[in-house]
């Protein structure tokens, strides 16, 4: 680096290492500007410290130090807005990290506002802590990298509930679209799953006592969007989850054991409990993944499945739902045009029969539909036929035979979770969120079925779809696995 006084426009005396403009690429600082001094930094210059690259040049970073070079821009943090701060809930740990984009590392953050109390916001960008209080707290969040770069202040809402979610024991596998079962016992049968090596065939239990996983026997075969459904003898029937071969778990023995097979591949299908003691398996998709029509009923006694009549409409990623007559419900699900269906169908197990029933009011594919305490269905979110996700929710009245609309969702959701609690009031958790590559989410919201809305209740501790969510015999509720994920926790 070369130095030198210039008089540029009148006498002007510059700093140590500053030059006039005269070749910005050679490794020169040079002055812009004499009535207001302005300086750029050659190339290789070091800038930092407000000191801006010549034209033509950007500023790099280079281990601990900063050159102009020839090439992209160093640009400012910038505050990502998703995903948003997770909501909490009083008396329940709590653990948010704000992120960027851009900006050079190390990043130190800052927080101006009402922090809910309880919490503490650290310059790393965590905030965390217990809440102690309900409500609405609003803050304003900026971040400044290591050149000094500042972002845009963005501001964000951090709410707390009177109920939220727990962590608990992780699971010994990871585990994404696998099956939970409640035993009589009050523990919970974990099986199968998805891995990278396809369906997974290990099982564990978990013990709402402790608040821990225990390895119990391995399935016959590995499965993943299985159906595993208490039978009346307190034994488990595992289906699908892409094979035709079925097997049930002894609790009091802890081991899987083979019993008839379905008359077809299955995966993703569905499989009820009828109040005959029978188990009603529909739809699914065949071993190329392809929807299929056709249904049939395993015997418990004899331990064999029979067909039955064909659904109207092949479907899998559908819905079925034993109503308070005994008919069972089909909604929705892909079809074989690709596309998401808006159609449904009553199962009649006194005839073997679908009929036909109103239609939704939006077509709809990996949504949920619960049961109520008033014997109507509630259905929510799902990909339309545009294959969007969406938040609209409707519910069934087995009286009419329709679908009317209820309240919109929070937010969108697909391959989530949808639970009845005790107080009859609809849990809803998680899944896929919006944009054109959805993401996990954490949000969860409660359905109130007198007047028919949603409201946002405590947040997940971790984002998650295609996971399952149990009611326990405790009253709390267990949630589990999703992609990449061995995590668990409970609302409570």
């Amino acid at each position: 680096m070369k130095f030198a006084t210039l008089m540029l426009l009148g006498v002007v005396t510059l700093p140590l290492g500053l030059l006039a403009q005269v070749d910005p690429l050679d490794r020169q600082d040079v002055m812009l500007s004499t009535a207001s001094p302005k300086f750029c930094v050659g190339l290789r210059g070091q800038c930092f410290q407000g000191r801006n690259c010549c034209p033509g040049l950007v500023c790099t970073f280079e281990g601990n130090r900063a050159f102009c070079e020839k090439g992209s821009p160093i640009l400012p943090p910038s505050i990502n807005i998703l995903p948003a701060p997770s909501a909490g809930a009083v008396t329940l740990p709590y653990s948010f990290t704000f992120t960027a984009a851009n900006g050079v590392l190390p990043l130190t953050w800052n927080e101006t506002g009402a922090l809910p109390p309880g919490l503490v916001f650290s310059n790393n960008g965590l905030m965390s802590g217990v809440p102690s209080k309900t409500g609405a707290f609003p803050i304003t969040v900026n971040v400044e990298d290591s050149l000094g770069n500042s972002a845009t202040p963005r501001q964000f809402t951090i709410q707390v509930f009177l109920h939220g979610f727990k962590t608990t024991g992780d699971m010994i596998t990871e585990r994404t679209s696998h099956a939970a079962t409640v035993l009589r016992s009050g523990k919970v049968l974990i099986t199968g799953g998805f891995s990278d090596v396809g369906g997974l065939a290990t099982a564990e239990l978990f013990s709402p006592a402790t608040g821990t996983f225990a390895p119990t026997g391995n399935m016959e075969t590995g499965r993943f969007d299985q159906t595993s459904t208490l039978l009346t003898s307190g034994k488990v029937l595992m289906a699908g989850g892409g094979t035709a071969a079925a097997e049930l778990y002894n609790p009091g023995t802890g081991k899987f054991s083979p019993t008839g097979s379905m008359d077809a591949s299955r995966v993703y299908q569905t499989a009820t409990l009828l109040t005959n003691g029978r188990v009603l398996v529909t739809g699914g998709g065949d071993v190329n993944f392809n929807p299929i029509a056709s249904a049939e009923i395993y015997d418990p006694i004899n331990g064999t499945f029979t067909a039955t009549g064909n659904m109207i409409s092949a479907r899998y990623g559908h819905t079925a739902t034993l109503l308070p007559n005994g008919k069972v419900l089909v909604t929705g699900g892909l079809g074989r045009s690709g596309q998401s269906l808006a159609t449904a169908e009553l199962f009649d197990p006194a005839t073997g029969i679908f009929t036909a029933t109103g239609t939704m009011t939006s077509a709809r594919y990996a949504q949920t539909a619960t049961l109520l305490p008033n014997g109507i269905v509630l259905v929510t979110g799902g990909f339309n036929v545009s294959n969007k996700v969406i938040g609209t929710a409707e519910t069934f009245d087995p009286n009419t035979g329709k679908f009317t609309a209820a309240g919109n969702m929070t937010v969108v959701r697909a391959f989530h979770t949808a639970t009845v609690m005790g107080n009859g009031q609809v849990l809803v958790v998680g899944g896929l969120g919006a944009g054109s590559t959805p993401g996990d989410q954490a949000a969860a919201e409660l359905f109130n079925p007198s007047t028919r809305t949603f409201q946002a209740t405590g947040s997940l501790t971790n984002a998650r779809s295609s996971h399952t969510m149990t009611l326990l015999l405790n009253g709390k509720v267990l949630v589990t696995g999703g992609a990449g994920n061995a995590t668990a926790e409970t609302y409570q």
